[in-house]
């Protein structure tokens, strides 16, 4: 049986690279956070071979990059998730991105094993505080 078959919010045909190459941790972990955000998850990117960092962890099938598709503020979406990601108990084993100035602004999220943040502003990466700080002006 394949994990695909056991998600409630996500198919094989979304924008995953090679959906054979997704880590089932993530896309459970996905399919839960969706479960109590409440609104559509799009996915953008999942396993990728080029166009990331040096040590993606897209490259292990270990990240997706989406958006939600609400008309809240993408301030409040960041605090949702990290209300959820802390109700779930996964905070400190997950990368989290924050892309504010993407078309649609989104998210990276990642089952590393470890805690990490940071954002991306005006083409540079930087610290998830910093990044977040520019959500509220």
């Amino acid at each position: 049986m394949s994990i695909w078959g056991q998600l409630r919010h996500f198919t094989i045909d979304e924008k995953w690279g090679d959906p054979n190459k997704m880590n089932g941790l993530l896309l459970i972990l996905l399919d839960h956070t969706r479960d109590l955000y409440g609104n559509i998850f799009t996915i953008h990117c999942g396993y990728a071979t080029t166009g990331h960092s040096p040590k993606s962890q897209h490259y292990l099938g270990n990240a997706v990059d989406f958006h939600i598709v609400s008309d809240e503020p993408f301030a409040d979406q960041v605090r949702r998730l990290l209300q959820i990601f802390d109700l779930l108990q996964v905070s400190d084993r997950i990368g989290l991105g924050i892309y504010p100035e993407w078309s649609h602004p989104g998210f990276h999220l990642d089952v590393r094993g470890r805690k990490a943040r940071w954002g991306r502003i005006q083409g540079r990466y930087v610290s998830f505080e910093t990044a977040f700080r520019s959500l509220d002006l």
